[in-house]
């Protein structure tokens, strides 16, 4: 039995494009979805009950919330705000394959500056320190990194850069170095070694890869195919496009 897993940040709790979001997700029909930035708990509970999957919900320290949708019951669920982060990480475990598996879910913190990735780099410390409590079983981590990966290039974009900060500084990979230092693999790039998976940020044409499936050790060896999720719909939906990865 094959599972689907999904990253959406669909900005700002989704408002009036939920049925566009709805529709991007059930073409790709994910067996667990990560909803980042699920600000509004009707929105996600909307969204669960026209998928027809099991809702958990978390909290953030802002306004800024992350929710899981699976088709598949869930075991244990636990919110994670700890102090160095702006916003939260979920974690879920369900069954697969008759054995747990622990699905995380976060959202580090933006700003393109020397400051910005400072903090990041405090927040994802912080969500690996979780994440290790969960070290030699299958686990993944997704959401949205703010950050880009060692090998990934910047596309031509606006200039949203502050203060004159030198791109490697705004756009740095240490956040990521960290990820995949800590035996994680990146599952789009593991599929796609040279296509840049841009996901952020729409309407413009996409110019950043911010959103990631990370698999761990246990998990990465069952990884069949990875992709983003374009189109006409999913150029509406929201300001990213979800990344999805399926495994067998």
């Amino acid at each position: 039995m094959s599972l689907c897993v999904m990253s959406y940040n669909i900005l700002c709790g989704g408002d009036d494009r939920l049925p566009l979001i709805r529709d991007v997700v059930k073409e790709q029909n994910p067996d667990a979805l990560a909803l980042v930035e699920a600000n509004s708990r009707a929105n996600a509970e909307q969204l669960a009950r026209e998928l027809d999957m099991h809702l958990t919900f978390g909290e953030g320290n802002s306004e800024f919330h992350i929710a899981w949708l699976s088709r598949m019951p869930v075991v244990r669920s636990q919110v994670y705000r700890p102090a160095a982060m702006q916003k939260l990480m979920l974690e879920i475990e369900i069954q697969w394959q008759g054995v747990p598996l622990y699905l995380f879910a976060t959202h580090l913190s933006a700003g393109r500056s020397q400051q910005g990735n400072e903090r990041r780099l405090a927040e994802i410390k912080a969500v690996l320190d979780i994440t290790r409590q969960a070290e030699g079983k299958p686990n993944l981590l997704v959401g949205d990194f703010n950050a880009i990966a060692p090998s990934d290039t910047v596309g031509p974009g606006p200039d949203i850069i502050k203060d004159n900060t030198p791109p490697d500084i705004a756009f740095s990979r240490d956040v990521i170095n960290l990820v995949l230092g800590d035996g994680y693999t990146d599952c789009y790039r593991a599929m796609h070694a040279s296509t840049p998976g841009y996901t952020y940020k729409l309407p413009l044409p996409p110019w950043l890869r911010l959103d990631y499936i990370f698999a761990s050790p246990e998990m990465a060896p069952l990884l069949c195919a990875s992709n983003v999720v374009s189109g006409e719909i999913a150029s509406k939906a929201s300001d990213h496009l979800p990344v999805w990865a399926e495994f067998r």
